[in-house]
């Protein structure tokens, strides 16, 4: 079963006083990479997370992004005052006027809002990791669940496509498999009329035989044909089979399939040959380009 690289996943969870929110998106890569940004202050909840992503995603880069707001009903708290900073602040103010016998005005507005930390909103104080442990990773494994399923439906696009591909190419494959033949004796004509003109007409029915069968051995695609329709068979089984992380092995015999076609165009030289090797190299091409994709 075939399941693309590609893929994104959403989820979020209304708490009393915040809003958890988990956004997930993957994209290709040749390995399983787990990237994840939460708050500082949950940091040491940064590796469970990986790992609960990493244990079901053989391929691809996966950006996990965690961020948290105060609800409506946080922020209709307002601001509040830390009382006993005030109180701190205020006696130590009144100690300096007395040390310096300089007459003890009350601070101003402005005065006070320079004071760090006095003024506070609910944003402030974000849940502790024992709060928030429990509810992040319910809405975590929501939206790995939602981006699964996203590349899971993406996986079967990409099959079928695949598929599509994989019957033009046989057909392909079946032209050179038809005109191999014609091209060897079209060769052993090309051979006989050199060797009349060499030898005035008169030939030696022997040294023809001999320089067709080795010009036939060095021409023979037989083989590479028989190999270019075992990877494609090898290749559709993967496709339809109900097996994980394929996209290395399909790549590889997309290597493979290159490797017999370029062989099968240096050995035949001729016209009909040549467009069907182009064909064929189209098609693998475009078959590489969404294999790329699979996981």
């Amino acid at each position: 079963m075939i399941v693309s690289m590609t893929g994104y996943g959403r989820a979020q969870t209304a708490l009393p006083t915040h809003k958890l929110l988990v956004e997930m998106r993957s994209v290709n890569h040749r390995f399983a990479e787990v990237v994840v940004r939460l708050p500082r202050e949950w940091m040491e909840l940064e590796e469970r997370v990986r790992k609960l992503v990493q244990a079901e995603i053989a391929r691809g880069r996966v950006e996990v992004y965690i961020t948290v707001t105060t609800s409506a009903a946080a922020n209709a708290i307002g601001v509040e005052v830390d009382r006993d900073l005030l109180a701190r602040a205020l006696r130590l103010i009144h100690e300096v006027s007395v040390a310096s016998e300089v007459d003890f005005e009350p601070p101003s507005i402005g005065d006070l809002l320079a004071i760090p930390g006095l003024f506070r909103t609910r944003e402030d104080d974000l849940l502790s990791v024992q709060e928030v442990e429990e509810p992040l990773f319910a809405t975590v494994k929501t939206a790995l669940s939602q981006l699964l399923g996203i590349r899971q439906a993406e996986g079967k696009h990409l099959t079928q496509h695949l598929e599509q591909r994989l019957q033009e190419l046989s057909r392909v494959v079946l032209l050179m498999e038809q005109r191999a033949p014609q091209t060897v004796q079209l060769l052993r004509d090309k051979l006989l009329e050199r060797l009349r003109q060499l030898l005035q007409g008169e030939v030696d029915a022997t040294r023809v035989a001999l320089e067709v069968a080795i010009a036939a051995e060095r021409t023979s695609v037989e083989e590479e044909i028989e190999r270019l329709k075992s990877h494609i068979m090898q290749f559709r089984k993967l496709v339809e089979s109900q097996e994980l992380a394929v996209g290395r092995r399909l790549d590889f015999l997309l290597q493979e399939m290159n490797r017999e076609v370029n062989t099968i165009g240096s050995k035949c030289a001729d016209l009909a040959m040549t467009d069907a090797v182009l064909l064929a190299k189209h098609g693998i091409e475009q078959m590489r380009e969404q294999v790329q994709n699979a996981e």
